[in-house]
């Protein structure tokens, strides 16, 4: 897996054998669920093309228990399976996008653009940290993306690193400020504006608290990442990742003996520089055109892969450099790795949902909803979203199985549907950047070469605190009477 070159979205052999290791062992406790937890479903009607749960009519069947032999099959099954497309267009988006990097990294437009960047900020360093986590979290909290920030990692580890930092808080800035934003949701179309659909909410009402809890999570991971870039560069040493190599593309370029990623010509530099910009600006307007046109959303993440895919060998190509499409194919190979961890991640689901123990797990929190007293019922929720995004990542899927069993019984029990949807947005969103069964983290990781074990060490304490933090909102929210219904 480090034959390819010194330079690229690759994953080191480490990283991969421990990333695998984990998620090998949450495949076991999805099927050891599969074998205890009794089988059962609920009925299903067809709505606006997508299934919805019916409230009341979970039953016990005779599913029979899982074959414990399709624990090693069930990487291969998830392309037979509903999330097949999601899985297909993640992966070839990636490799693309793979390809595309290690040609900017080896004709050198990475180091360039990072050189402009440094020489503008080098002094103002930390208002670049805040700014460029602000447009994380907005990406996240707006737009809604998700997946699609993958690209932004490596330009954000290059940066951080540059700047005196380390990798995590260049991943910090970046993919884990789009996911907090996802959930610290304002406009966020696939967590509120389904969820508040389905519950019969006007769609984006109740925006005044999402602001608030937008600004009090983004106050909390500027000072998290602040506190941290503070000290390993007063002190390198205190990195969490010192001696252990990262992939950090035109930062570092040890072992290379041609010595590329050498800008030759700064004039032919700064035309590829601005056609690979547009094709960035294209993208800021397609995400930006899907806030209103939503059946464009549908198409972001192969649109933004071969958007980048074009800007790269077109920039590669005006910066004189001879080896593009020979380096875009060992990009692409290089990211088959990570292609291999994304089945792993995405089989837990796979075992849950063929084991027919999924709408089990919903019917256990529907109980408990039904026998508490208001505020109870509230933490039940999150805290049920908070652990079934542990086997069902995708917010969207998500909503269409938990909210419509739930909302019906907001005014029954004594609570606002929209503090359900509250308590649905914090329980989806925050967790995806510390749990192993999403495919996202585990990519970013991956490519940059840094261990989860590394990555839960720095983050525990920051999901800890956020998990407090949502405590405290959804508590204001109940007494307040968080409306408008």
């Amino acid at each position: 897996m480090n034959d390819i070159g010194s330079y690229g979205l690759k994953i080191g052999r480490r990283t991969f054998v421990s990333t695998a290791a984990v998620l090998l062992g949450v495949m076991i406790l999805a099927m050891i669920l599969t074998q205890t937890v009794p089988t059962g479903m609920y009925e299903r009607v067809v709505t606006d093309g997508r299934e919805i749960v019916v409230p009341g009519s979970y039953v016990r069947t005779e599913h029979g228990r899982l074959q414990v032999w399709r624990l090693f099959t069930a990487p291969l099954e998830v392309f037979a399976g509903p999330d097949a497309l999601t899985a297909i267009m993640i992966i070839l988006s990636i490799m693309l996008i793979g390809g595309v990097f290690l040609i900017l990294d080896k004709c050198g437009l990475l180091q360039y653009a990072m050189g402009l960047i440094i020489n503008r900020f080098e002094k103002k360093k930390y208002a670049l940290l805040a700014a460029v986590t602000l447009f994380g979290m907005a990406l996240g909290s707006c737009m809604g993306l998700f997946e699609e920030t993958v690209i932004l990692a490596p330009i954000t580890v290059s940066l951080a690193i540059s700047l005196g930092w380390d990798a995590l808080v260049g991943i910090g800035m970046s993919v884990l400020a789009v996911g907090f934003g996802f959930s610290a949701s304002t406009f966020n179309p696939f967590t509120t504006g389904v969820a508040q659909r389905l519950a019969g909410l006007p769609v984006y009402s109740g925006l005044w608290l999402r602001g608030v809890v937008f600004v009090v999570v983004y106050a909390i991971l500027l000072l998290f990442l602040y506190l941290y870039a503070k000290r390993i560069e007063l002190d390198p040493g205190k990195s969490l990742l010192h001696g252990i190599e990262i992939s950090a593309m035109g930062v570092s370029g040890a072992g290379d003996p041609a010595g590329a990623g050498d800008p030759a010509d700064p004039e032919k530099s700064k035309r590829a520089l601005a056609f690979f910009g547009f094709s960035l600006l294209a993208i800021a307007f397609y995400v930006t055109a899907g806030v209103f046109l939503p059946a464009l959303s549908a198409y972001s993440m192969p649109v933004i892969a071969l958007s980048i895919t074009c800007g790269g060998i077109g920039a590669g190509l005006l910066s004189g450099y001879g080896r593009v499409f020979r380096d875009f194919g060992k990009g692409i190979v290089s990211f088959l790795p990570g292609a291999a961890l994304l089945m792993l991640a995405m089989s837990v689901k796979q075992i849950i949902v063929s084991g027919g123990v999924m709408d089990t797990l919903l019917h256990y929190a529907y109980e408990l909803v039904v026998g508490s007293n208001p505020l109870t019922s509230l933490m039940v929720i999150f805290l049920f979203v908070l652990c079934f995004n542990f086997f069902i990542g995708g917010a969207s899927a998500k909503a269409f199985l938990v909210v419509p069993l739930l909302a019906p019984l907001a005014e029954l029990i004594g609570l606002t549907r929209q503090s359900v949807v509250l308590a649905f947005c914090f329980g989806d969103g925050f967790s995806n950047m510390i749990y192993p069964t999403n495919a996202v983290l585990l990519i970013v990781l991956g490519i940059i070469g840094v261990p989860y074990t590394v990555w839960f060490r720095w983050t525990w304490k920051l999901q800890t605190a956020l998990v407090a933090v949502s405590v405290v909102f959804l508590i204001f929210a109940h007494t307040a009477g968080y409306g408008p219904f």
